[in-house]
């Protein structure tokens, strides 16, 4: 009778420990969360020439090769 109480008392602490260790590190993860969300965000004020400010496709490049043939 006492063995069995024992028992169930250690897998019932052993229980509290592991949903302890859970919410701690559910916490712990909210806590990152936040603070990376508080960050402000990264602005570039770069300088830039409009020939930077897109990328020319492969079929755009072809077409103009296509436009510039006689």
């Amino acid at each position: 009778m006492i063995a069995s109480f024992l028992l169930v008392a250690l897998c019932a602490s052993i229980a509290f420990v592991v949903l302890g260790l859970g919410v701690f590190v559910v916490l712990l993860k909210l806590g990152v969360i936040v603070r990376e969300s508080q960050r402000p965000v990264h602005q570039d004020f770069g300088t830039y020439t409009l020939s930077q400010g897109r990328e020319v496709r492969p079929e755009e490049e072809q077409q103009a090769a296509r436009e510039r043939v006689p």
